[in-house]
């Protein structure tokens, strides 16, 4: 159905910016909050693979960044959030290197090239929230909006398929022969992203104004359930996991009335996806768990000992596969037709960083996640920060647990989200009520 629109919809998306800017000002705060609440259109291609495959949340924040230098440029020298930049500097300059150094030098200046755009946004996003404090919770309304029109697409594909889709083929593992079990992939290409993209904005849902109301409370709730219940059509375990351990942190560190609200409705949640499906994925998968770590175990030390033979630039950003066709050719599965396909990750977000950027790139990648994550913590413990930054903190830690299992962050929604967690978490407004939240 949708797949047919693919080469319409990113015009329609650049066209609706377009409108966007005539009608609320060619400003930073219009430039974001079209990206948030528009987040399920941001990874439509604009450009062929042979000229780079440049997409639409790419095409926004360049011309952000030529027309909005200003905004861009203005540095806060005392500020303790420099870090960050200097990270990403040097993240770039181990993209660069790494590249020119390696032995498929061809994409190197396209991956530094591509790179640019998740930077640009999430400085942007940084500094607005510093200039204007309502923003955070404009931003937050933003991408809430983006995540039910998400949700929205998913109840419809459930009713008339996977026809329903932005894309002409989907990822081998939609359906799972061994189980008979379709994944759902939602405005996703693949269902494990899809997964991760659910446990990381199920969190958002619990975000709630103080003094919103009733009605409020209930609609922000009800989408927290059918997230739940989307992770468990995605048939995704790692994002199931992820939201599990997210949820532990917010029950301990949240407030007593989230524990209670988290734990009624994760058992509304439950009954709801075992209503709807008894075979659905998540836990019928899990009875293979077994011989699928083995399989994942022997990708990952073969990733490992790559790392070992290029420890500190990597085998350059964005080469995996090209790597493993040349050097590493039992990396592979077996489709349908008897076709081959190579991979192009190892099954595990990390390694392949550290295989592509070596220690010294996955060091810094890592830095930029962890940071901002102890940063909170700590604030939150001296209460400098309320007690609903956990809600930020347990989607960007659901994140890192769901990585570990699939490289997912080549989908530039699920990287949005992670760099807004990041910057919902460093730049959450300092609490001005050193009293306990008031009960919703």
């Amino acid at each position: 159905m949708l797949d047919k629109l693919i080469v319409i919809i990113p015009g329609i998306t650049l066209l609706l910016f377009v409108l966007n800017i005539f009608y609320r000002g060619n400003n930073v705060q219009s430039c974001l909050i079209f990206i948030l609440s528009l987040l399920p259109l941001m990874d439509m291609k604009i450009t062929p693979e042979a000229f780079g495959g440049f997409k639409t949340f790419d095409a926004i924040c360049f011309y952000s960044f030529i027309f909005l230098f200003k905004d861009f440029i203005t540095i806060n020298l005392k500020s303790r959030n420099n870090i960050y930049f200097f990270l990403f500097i040097l993240l770039g300059i181990i993209i660069l290197l790494g590249g020119l150094s390696s032995e498929f030098p061809g994409k190197t200046w396209l991956s530094l090239i591509k790179a640019l755009p998740i930077f640009i946004f999430a400085r942007f996003f940084m500094t607005e929230c510093y200039k204007d404090t309502s923003f955070f919770l404009k931003a937050i309304k933003a991408l809430k909006v983006g995540y039910v029109a998400a949700i929205i697409f998913l109840l419809i594909q459930r009713i008339v398929g996977l026809k329903f889709t932005f894309y002409p083929g989907l990822s081998p593992n939609t359906f799972d022969p061994i189980f008979n079990l379709t994944r759902y992939p939602g405005i996703f290409y693949d269902a494990q992203a899809h997964g991760q993209f659910l446990a990381m904005g199920s969190f958002l849902f619990l975000y709630i104004e103080k003094g919103a109301s009733r009605r409020n409370v209930i609609l922000n709730y009800t989408f927290f359930v059918l997230c739940i219940v989307g992770i468990n059509m995605a048939g995704s375990r790692a994002a199931f996991g992820g939201l599990a351990l997210g949820l532990m942190v917010v029950f301990f560190m949240a407030a007593k009335n989230y524990r209670i609200y988290g734990l009624v409705f994760m058992v509304l949640g439950y009954l709801a996806f075992s209503l709807i499906s008894i075979h659905t994925g998540v836990f019928d998968r899990a009875k293979n768990l077994s011989d699928d770590l083995t399989f994942r175990q022997n990708i990952w030390k073969e990733a490992f000992d790559i790392s070992k033979q290029h420890p500190y630039l990597g085998i350059g950003d964005n080469n995996y596969q090209s790597f493993v066709i040349r050097h590493n050719q039992d990396q592979y599965l077996e489709i349908e037709d008897g076709q081959l396909v190579y991979f192009d990750q190892p099954e595990n977000g990390y390694l392949k960083i550290m295989v592509e950027l070596g220690f010294i790139g996955f060091g810094l990648f890592v830095l930029l996640l962890l940071i901002p994550l102890i940063k909170g913590l700590l604030l939150f413990i001296e209460n400098v920060y309320d007690k609903r930054v956990t809600f930020f903190m347990a989607s960007l830690i659901s994140f890192l647990v769901a990585f570990n299992t699939v490289y997912s962050i080549f989908d530039n929604r699920l990287l949005i989200m992670v760099a807004s967690m990041v910057v919902l978490i460093v730049a959450y407004p300092i609490n001005t009520d050193t009293h306990e939240l008031v009960e919703n």
